[in-house]
Parts: C-alpha cells; structure tokens; sequence
C-alpha cells in the first residue's frame, strides 16, 4: 500500500532531519562545516559551526562567534546551545559557528 503519511508524522520526521548533524560545504567559502537546526521547540536555529571542536577555554572572549556543544551518540549527533548553565557541567565537543576566512580584495576594474 502506498498511502500518504499523515501530516503530524511526516512533520516529525522532517523535523528529525532537520536536527540531525550533517556535512556541508559552506556556500560562501567551500570550507567544511557542520549543519544542523537546534532541537529546541520554541525558538529553533539553524546551526552552521566548524567541525573541529575546541577547549571551552578558547572560546573567545566577548563571544565574537558563539559557542555550541556537540551532543548525542555516533548515530543521533545534535548541536545545542552551550549557555551559562548547561557550559558548567558540560562534558560534550565545543564547537564554534563557522566564520568565512576574508576574501582578498578585488582590483578595481578599469
């Protein structure tokens, strides 16, 4: 039988897809990045963070580029938000969002 799924379930498993990490090339600059959205319910983002991940004590200060930790097991990955109360018991990879390197400057055309 080849039925529809329901709308509810199909919006789950969209859903689940969406929060599963994945390997992309970043559009801008073709470097290798990690991509997910965060599992949160009510105010979810769309993450794009360098797969090498760093000491919690690299993270730069004034938070330039944000932190996320790298939670879950080798089959459900997720990336989450690292705030103040999660990063005082954490154990998990810290990542950070992807920043394009500069681009050198273009000649002027004449």
């Amino acid at each position: 039988m080849t039925g529809r799924l329901p709308a509810h379930v199909l919006a789950e498993r969209i859903a689940r897809a969406a929060e599963t990490v994945r390997r992309e090339p970043c559009p801008r600059c073709g470097a290798d990045t990690l991509v997910a959205r965060t599992p949160d319910r009510v105010a979810a983002v769309d993450v794009r963070a360098d797969p090498e991940p760093i000491h919690p004590d690299e993270i730069p200060a004034g938070r330039t580029r944000l932190a996320w930790c790298l939670t879950g097991s080798q089959h459900t990955r997720r990336i989450r938000w690292r705030d103040r109360w999660h990063a005082r018991v954490c154990t998990h990879p810290v990542l950070l969002d992807h920043a394009c390197p500069p681009q050198p400057i273009q000649e002027t055309l004449l």
